[in-house]
């Protein structure tokens, strides 16, 4: 079968539809209607003169023709991805269009003031920066970089760390003359603790280091958030103890609306933050030109230097 534009069109729609699992999916990531979808796999599959899907209602389900007609598809891809990278790269200017995911509050805190400077160094280059706390699929949502928080699963995409953040204890001065003693971590079971919940983590375990060792306290509390700057807020109203990203506090402990606790122990266990990408042969000089911005600006910004 020779290649024909429209046959290679056809073989990455394919591949689309097999990768989100529905029509649907295939046309909202194409910004076409679900009709034109469905003739452009019923043309491929005259073509190829083979069903590529067992459809039903609810799922689609590759045949053993499709299967093989997939590893094609996916050489398909890669060759057109390997061009635009080549064509790009000729270039001698970064310019052209992001889009970027991350985590929504380390998003606001650290990203979004860094993305300013990058864009004041590279003029030419569009952000379209997405701040979201879901786990976002890079791949079927055509997102080129992501900031992200936490250890990661293991996946095709490379991750390289921009740094650990940093971790401090605090409380609202209003919470702490209204509640037990708090001394030392052992206390903190007394005391009413806010920390991230999320349907795939529930942060309550918390760490912390002296000159005595290391100390581990399974924490518990009235409320829990999937956003780190309520639980912020939720402090500043004295709801109760809290440990977060130093970055996240703002001018809460400068204006003395928190206060640090525990003072003589550290937080052990900052969460790690990376910048993840696909894996390309040819990564496009506006990707990597980001990519190593960030490397070298983000790990000050997160450390509050």
């Amino acid at each position: 079968m020779a290649l024909e534009n429209e046959n290679m069109q056809g073989l990455v729609l394919f591949s689309h539809i097999n990768r989100l699992g529905s029509l649907s999916a295939a046309a909202q990531l194409l910004g076409i209607s679900r009709s034109s979808v469905s003739k452009q796999l019923a043309a491929l599959e005259r073509k190829i003169g083979s069903r590529l899907f067992n459809r039903t209602t609810r799922k689609i389900v590759l045949t053993d023709v499709g299967r093989q007609v997939l590893k094609e598809a996916h050489k398909v891809e890669l060759a057109l991805q390997t061009i635009e990278h080549i064509s790009e790269d000729s270039q001698s200017e970064i310019a052209g269009s992001l889009k970027v995911s991350c985590v929504s509050a380390q998003g606001r805190v650290h990203l979004v003031p860094l993305l300013a400077q990058f864009l004041k160094r590279y003029p030419k280059v569009h952000v379209n920066l997405q701040l979201d706390d879901r786990f976002v699929d890079m791949i079927a949502e055509n997102i080129d970089i992501s900031i992200r928080v936490g250890y990661l699963p293991d996946s095709t995409l490379i991750a390289r760390q921009l740094g650990n953040l940093s971790g401090v204890l605090c409380a609202s001065p209003e919470y702490l003359k209204n509640s037990p003693p708090l001394n030392k971590p052992s206390d903190l079971v007394n005391h009413r603790c806010l920390f991230y919940r999320n349907s795939k983590m529930t942060m309550d375990d918390w760490s912390f280091s002296s000159d005595k060792g290391e100390e581990s306290v399974a924490v518990s509390g009235p409320l829990t958030i999937n956003d780190p700057g309520a639980l912020v807020s939720a402090a500043v109203e004295h709801a109760g103890v809290l440990i977060t990203d130093r970055g996240l506090l703002g001018d809460t402990m400068r204006d003395g609306r928190l206060v640090p606790v525990l003072a003589g122990y550290q937080v052990v266990g900052g969460l790690p933050m990376y910048v993840v990408y696909p894996e390309r042969e040819f990564i496009p000089a506006k990707n990597r030109a980001l990519i190593d911005f960030l490397l070298a600006e983000m790990p000050a910004a997160i450390q509050g230097g």
